[in-house]
Parts: structure tokens; sequence; C-alpha cells
């Protein structure tokens, strides 16, 4: 970690209960401003309100009266493909109760603005974060380092303050052959999270991104065609990593 990332971390840090953050946002037509540490402000253009609106149609029913489904349980994974795609994950965590809200190729933005769609609706014990792809260009849109690493600060915010009495376990983000240029960017962020994660009470950090490397580079046997996302051997890995934290 750079000095510039580790002196905004430390700030950060220090901040993290003593100044309140709800991840205010306002509309700016199909963009959206965020309001983020320091009074700065972030802006993008990704249309939050409809990308993946059908997705988020279908997870909003799960937590309506008659869905079948229990909003008090033991694990709820949020995140983007890689949580969206691990179908067997009521299998694999069994005998915990969890539920997938994972969605879309969506980003820590995404997963702020459905925040009451995705996590508030819910009565968890532990909530599992993955997300990745903040770190690529979408739709001509590049999020710096220290603004990424906020908007998880933030996302953390609201789950101590909404669930105090649960805890927050962040995944690292996974290396993959095909984004294995963005391996030091992707490194730096995991850094800061992990740093950030070690000196917060209720909030864990869970690293699978070091076990899917070899002495070669990413191991690709964990990946399907596209090189992006994992196939059964990569979520038995994350399985073995994962479940034993989430049981302790």
């Amino acid at each position: 970690m750079n000095i510039s990332n580790f002196k905004y971390l430390l700030l950060s840090t220090l901040i993290f209960f003593s100044v309140t953050l709800c991840a205010q946002y306002r509309e700016k037509g199909k963009s959206v401003v965020w309001k983020i540490g320091f009074n700065e402000q972030y802006e993008d253009n990704l249309n939050f309100k409809e990308r993946y609106s059908d997705e988020i149609k279908a997870i909003a029913q799960k937590s309506k009266r008659g869905s079948g489904i229990s909003k008090d349980i033991d694990v709820l994974f949020v995140g983007s493909s890689s949580i969206r795609g691990w179908r067997s994950v009521y299998q694999d965590m069994q005998p915990l109760n969890v539920v997938n809200n994972g969605f879309g190729g969506s980003t820590i933005r995404d997963i702020l603005y459905h925040y009451n769609v995705l996590v508030k609706p819910f009565n968890p014990d532990k909530i599992v974060l993955y997300v990745e792809n903040d770190v690529i260009h979408d739709a001509g849109v590049y999020v710096d380092t220290y603004i990424l690493f906020d908007l998880f600060r933030i996302f953390a915010h609201k789950v101590n303050s909404d669930f105090p009495l649960a805890t927050l376990f962040i995944v690292s983000i996974k290396p993959s052959p095909s984004r294995f240029s963005l391996l030091d960017k992707q490194s730096a962020i995991n850094s800061m999270l992990k740093s950030f994660a070690d000196k917060m009470p209720n909030i864990e950090y869970i690293d699978v991104a070091s076990q899917m490397m070899t002495p070669n580079g990413v191991d690709s046997t964990l990946f399907i065609n596209d090189k992006l996302h994992m196939n059964a051997k990569g979520y038995q890995l994350w399985t073995s990593i994962i479940k034993p934290v989430l049981t302790l």
C-alpha cells in the first residue's frame, strides 16, 4: 500500500464512528451523484435505476410476505456475478440458512443504490459482501481506488447502523485470467479493505485471492471458458475458505 492510500485509510478509520455516513446520493438525469467522505462528491452515469431492474424486482419478491423465505437468516450473501452464479451456495453452506442476493455484474455503487432491497429487509446474523466490477472501466467510468474504498466503507457503516449485532464479511476481489492486467489495482483495494477490517469491530476480511494464485499466476483451472467466472472447482475452493469462517 502506498503512503497516500495509507493516510487516507487511517483518516477514514478514525472518523468511521464519529461521522454519520448514509450513502447519500441524488439523481441527476440518468446519473447519480454520490456524497462520500470529506465533503467530496462522485458522479457516474451507470443508470442504476434501470440496469439490472428485472433482477432487482425478483430479489424484492424474496422479502415479501408469502415468499416462503424467512427474513431471519444466518447469512445474507450480497454481490456481483460471482455471488449470483453461486447456485450451489444453499447446499454448500448447510446447515446455515442463507439468502443469495447477488445480481448482474454489479458494482458497490449498484449495491448501495439498491441497499433497501438487497439488505435492509432481512435480519441476518452475518453478511457476506463480494463485488469486483468497480475496478474496470464500466460504460467509460473509472473509479479511483480511494473513492472505491470510501464506497465500501459507507456500505460497512450502513450495515453497522442497521445491524449492530451482525458481522460483515468482506471477501477479497478475486484474481482472474481475463482481468490479470488489473491485478495491481485489485491488490491495492484488497490491502486497504483488509487493513480497514482489521481495525473495525464486527467486520472480517476473507482472503480468497491468495489461494487462487499459483507460482505461475492465476489458477486457470478454477474458471469457465470466459476466464472470469468460476467453475465448480472454483466454488468448491471458495466454500472451503468461506464456510469455516462463517461457522466459527
